[in-house]
């Protein structure tokens, strides 16, 4: 997930303040937090669409940073884990890392939904980019939680439920003027878990960008990666067919260094270029096709056919920090051969250890932010028994 500027005859100064300077040499991704503060941004402080009533922020969980203190969660570690691990750059002096500002955001809510009845569970990722990308991360994290639960077709429909709430959430953050939200944006991958008789349940996934969620579905004594949300690519046919419609500009991959589609608003590409067809945030690209609507699917959850050892294990939901080198199955192999069923929190570490690996291997003193969250459905959705 990325930003792209391509300003010819721009100085280093500007450069700069746009977030990749000279020194920023993978253009395919964008630096561009300048303070080394791993934990994030001034993160609860910040203006959010409503401010959450006392007992929704005790209820909402963040992914603590890895190597940090765990929080305590709603859900036991083996049944659910989440972590998030800042990103780092290259340092100003030769063979120096930096951390950079985690723009990354994973959260758990729970209980959600009618207030004293434990019959849902929210789980968020968002991924965000451009120069106030954790503030819009931040900001869409609270925003999605307290304006879903309050909203009046969240029993009945969430389907429709969902797709309202990304959307008044993305035109909210336009008239906030604490946040820059013109080049700034945010991935948005959310599933609501809902318990009903005998134990089992559905969940929803929604998602905008390019952060995504998992099924990790047995078939024959082996783990099998199912898709619940859709990387929105620009190249994407329909995507492309709606930007284009819509006035924007679809740059093909770039074959030389890998770099990805993107959206522009001119033939040229002489204005920002967006790595993603959706998105919360980047309003400037908003009159060009780029929307914020999700693409929302549903999955039907009997916990005692899984126990049967066929249907759904696991979920997992992570930033595209993991997904640059680690595929939907290899991700799937990692938590089944790290006991995901025994610890989803030990599972999900060894996720993130693996993908920051990768990230050194590929690109040495480069690594965008990692957020992940494991999900163990059996054991979730037997809680509904209680």
């Amino acid at each position: 997930m990325d930003l792209k500027f391509q300003e010819p005859g721009s100085s280093r100064e500007q450069e700069q303040q746009a977030g990749e300077g000279a020194d920023n040499f993978r253009a395919r991704r964008l630096s561009l937090a300048k303070g080394n503060v791993p934990g994030g941004s001034s993160s609860d402080s910040i203006s959010s669409p409503a401010n959450p009533a006392a007992r929704r922020q005790r209820r909402l969980s963040m992914s603590p940073e890895m190597g940090a203190k765990a929080v305590a969660a709603p859900f036991p570690p083996e049944v659910v884990g989440t972590y998030s691990c800042h990103g780092v750059e290259p340092g100003r002096s030769a063979g120096e890392m930096m951390a950079k500002i985690n723009q990354d955001r994973g959260c758990v809510c729970y209980p959600f939904g009618v207030e004293g009845e434990k019959t849902s569970a929210l789980f968020c990722v968002f991924d965000g980019h451009g120069v106030c990308g954790d503030k819009v991360s931040h900001y869409a994290m609270h925003g999605m939680q307290a304006k879903l639960e309050q909203h009046p077709l969240l029993a009945s429909d969430p389907k429709t439920a969902l797709e309202q709430v990304f959307i008044a959430i993305d035109t909210e953050l336009q008239t906030d003027s604490s946040i820059d939200a013109e080049l700034s944006g945010t991935t948005a991958v959310v599933a609501l878990a809902r318990w009903t008789q005998g134990g089992r349940g559905k969940v929803w996934v929604a998602n905008v960008g390019d952060s995504r969620a998992v099924m990790a579905v047995q078939k024959a004594g082996k783990l099998k990666a199912v898709a619940l949300s859709e990387d929105q690519k620009p190249d994407t046919p329909a995507e492309q067919k709606r930007i284009e419609k819509a006035g924007g500009f679809v740059s093909p991959p770039e074959e030389e260094w890998g770099g990805p589609a993107r959206v522009w608003l001119d033939a040229n590409m002489t204005l920002p270029g967006l790595a993603m067809a959706r998105s919360i945030g980047d309003h400037l690209v908003g009159g060009k096709g780029v929307i914020a609507k999700p693409e929302v699917k549903e999955v039907d959850i009997d916990p005692a056919a899984n126990m049967a050892a066929e249907g759904p294990q696991l979920l997992v939901m992570a930033s595209d920090g993991v997904w640059e080198f680690i595929d939907s199955q290899e991700a799937v192999d990692i938590l089944q051969a790290n006991n995901a069923r025994a610890s989803a929190t030990e599972a999900v570490t060894k996720l993130i250890e693996t993908a920051a690996h990768q990230w050194r291997k590929e690109e040495g003193d480069y690594r965008d932010d990692i957020t992940a969250v494991c999900i163990n459905l059996v054991e979730l959705f037997k809680r509904g028994d209680d």
